[in-house]
């Protein structure tokens, strides 16, 4: 058996991106920060909040 691994390897944050991979793909930690803190305020996971908020955005604008 090949004991090499296959493929590219990986890079180190920061590389080409310095924000880290989030929920909602890159996003500063500062605006991460603030995101968690609403969901937080709220007494929501994260996810729960978000989507909340996503659908009724997505709601509106389909009313357009």
């Amino acid at each position: 058996m090949n004991d090499k691994k296959r493929g590219r390897p990986a890079t180190a944050r920061g590389a080409y991106n310095p924000h880290p991979a989030r929920q909602l793909g890159r996003v500063s930690d500062e605006d991460w920060e603030t995101l968690k803190a609403v969901a937080e305020k709220r007494g929501e996971s994260f996810t729960a909040w978000a989507v909340r908020v996503l659908l009724a955005a997505a709601r509106r604008e389909l009313k357009r």
